[in-house]
């Protein structure tokens, strides 16, 4: 049996590199010089239709349509294309350029110098996009209001007092557009705040507890979008839905005097049998959409109002909890949750151009 030398196997490696970089080599140049050889075409095509050889156009492109043209280049050409057609009076394959013009560049925007039957071939499309699609996250500043007190002990003239702690969400977000000026905004957030309370009860007891919520949001709104360019201020309205998971209290009692009998100091809760599952809010923003600062998408900025129609508390169960009433001297009060959020996100754009016909 034979055995090859070090150096022998270190020759035939060398041969087989040789061998791959000159296929590199003959691939990148074939790549570059038809690419090249593509954009002369275009524009040699360019100048013809512009002397009026308009019948030799076509042939030009059509082998760099398939392969061979950059992106932009391919947008120009089906551009060309559509010029052309549209010369002869061609209209169906006038259409059918310029709807690839649309898939290769959906966000094609004419100029003054585009012919006029250009400019009216353009508004028989569906340029807008289907959807602009997304995710955003906030920050929230939690308020209570609408406080009615309900305590067996403590006096009714004392509510105690309620102080909130955060607010943060994070979610989907999607956008439909119907015109240029209006669009139909639906998002999908998972949201968790916290409220605090604190109260004197019996002028000896001092309870305080926090509170943790976790839900789900889902707004709907009615969008209008004050500009048309790629800085798009907005207000919009509308309401929301919310599904509350889970909420989670931590209760402590410190005495200020000694009693007969030792209390617990703290305790943990599950609340959500006590809590309104189902919550309904009105909601108005406003904020913008700006388009090209990061990639190809939207960067955009909320500030939104949420006020919320049901009770956080579900009355008939307040008092499932009898350790709560009697440990800690407190029954909960009914009251609603407002807030106000400042979210943040990046949104796509999702296009599908359509001929709609003549307008």
């Amino acid at each position: 049996m034979k055995f090859k030398s070090p150096d022998s196997n270190l020759r035939i490696n060398l041969i087989k590199l040789k061998y791959l970089l000159i296929l590199i080599f003959f691939i990148s140049y074939h790549f570059a010089y038809s690419q090249t050889s593509c954009s002369q075409q275009l524009e040699t095509a360019t100048k013809l239709y512009e002397s009026g050889q308009i019948d030799k156009v076509e042939a030009l492109l059509k082998p760099c349509l398939e392969k061979g043209f950059t992106k932009d280049e391919k947008a120009k050409a089906y551009r060309l294309l559509a010029l052309c057609k549209l010369y002869y009076n061609q209209d169906e394959e006038a259409k059918k350029a310029f709807m690839e013009l649309l898939r290769v560049k959906p966000e094609y925007k004419m100029t003054e110098f585009d012919p006029t039957e250009l400019v009216t071939l353009h508004k028989e499309f569906r340029t807008t996009p289907i959807i602009i699609a997304g995710v955003k996250f906030g920050y929230g500043l939690e308020n209570i209001y609408d406080i009615e007190n309900y305590n067996d002990i403590n006096s009714i003239a004392n509510n105690g007092v309620y102080t909130t702690n955060y607010a943060i969400n994070a979610g989907l977000s999607f956008e439909s557009p119907i015109i240029k000026e209006l669009s139909v905004v639906y998002e999908f957030y998972f949201r968790m705040y916290s409220y605090g309370y604190k109260s004197m009860v019996l002028d000896y007891a001092q309870i305080t507890f926090e509170e943790n919520i976790k839900s789900l949001d889902i707004p709907l709104m009615l969008q209008w979008n004050i500009l048309s360019n790629d800085f798009v201020p907005y207000i919009n309205v509308g309401g929301a839905f919310n599904y509350l998971f889970s909420a989670q209290a931590s209760y402590t009692r410190n005495d200020e005097q000694e009693t007969q009998y030792r209390d617990p100091e703290t305790l943990e809760l599950d609340l959500t049998s006590s809590r309104n599952a189902i919550n309904y809010a009105i909601c108005a923003g406003v904020g913008f959409r700006w388009k090209n600062i990061i990639g190809n998408g939207y960067l955009t900025l909320d500030i939104r109002y949420s006020k919320y129609l049901n009770n956080l508390v579900e009355s008939a169960n307040r008092a499932d909890n009898p350790e709560v009433i009697y440990s800690f001297f407190t029954t909960d009060n009914t009251f609603k949750i407002q807030n106000t959020q400042f979210m943040i996100g990046y949104k796509l754009p999702l296009y599908k151009p359509k001929y709609k016909g003549i307008r």
